[in-house]
């Protein structure tokens, strides 16, 4: 793993790549209001879907997940465990695991520190985390080759709003090699940009009911 962007001089910082690139902190302080705002915007409206919606919704996409990673004993799949009304993936995983893959959870052991990855079967101990989202006890770690993580919000570079704590930004930009990256959400989620910064890393694919939207760089 690399070490995490850093701010070089006045102007330019370190993005996720390790590239220098221009950079306005007045600009970026108007950015992390306006993506307040809209994260709170659209939480609201995700948690409103109603239950039938949400299922069809996560129905289809678990079966597009299933076709574009064809699981198998070579992948480790980090999937995630809903919050505040985000996408119930769990029949994808539980039959990427009878395909032979490995299935594990993003956990938070620290703030501000890159995800830690434990493994899951429908079986596995769990445990209230930070968030009080449910999480594997066992603390074995493991070092996914997929990253599936849920959209707040998504742009059409690929680029996903989150919950704002930066973790799957932080623990991607760490990897020396990039695993798959594919954001799953709603259609409404849509932004016509997110206002990228140095930090924010894209998905490689983003999967909707409707389909697959964002195809950068699927293997």
């Amino acid at each position: 793993m690399t070490s995490s962007p850093t701010c070089y001089r006045d102007g330019f910082k370190e993005n996720w790549r390790g590239e220098l690139v221009e950079y306005d902190a007045q600009a970026a302080k108007d950015v992390a209001v306006w993506r307040k705002a809209e994260r709170q915007r659209l939480i609201g409206w995700r948690q409103g879907v109603s239950n039938d919606e949400r299922l069809g919704h996560a129905a289809k996409i678990c079966a597009c997940l299933f076709e574009l990673i064809k699981p198998n004993e070579t992948h480790i799949i980090s999937a995630y465990w809903p919050f505040k009304g985000e996408l119930d993936l769990r029949p994808f995983m539980v039959a990427a695991i009878e395909a032979g893959a490995t299935i594990v959870l993003p956990v938070v052991e620290q703030r501000n520190t890159p995800l830690q990855f434990r493994y899951w079967t429908p079986d596995v101990k769990m445990e209230r985390g930070i968030w009080g989202i449910l999480q594997p006890v066992s603390p074995e770690p493991f070092l996914p080759n997929v990253v599936i993580a849920p959209l707040v919000g998504f742009d059409d570079k690929g680029y996903r709003l989150g919950h704002g704590g930066g973790y799957y930004d932080r623990t991607l930009a760490a990897y020396a090699e990039q695993p798959q990256k594919i954001g799953v959400g709603f259609e409404e989620q849509h932004l016509n940009t997110i206002y990228p910064q140095p930090h924010d890393v894209p998905m490689d694919a983003i999967f909707l009911a409707s389909g697959l939207i964002s195809h950068n760089k699927v293997s």
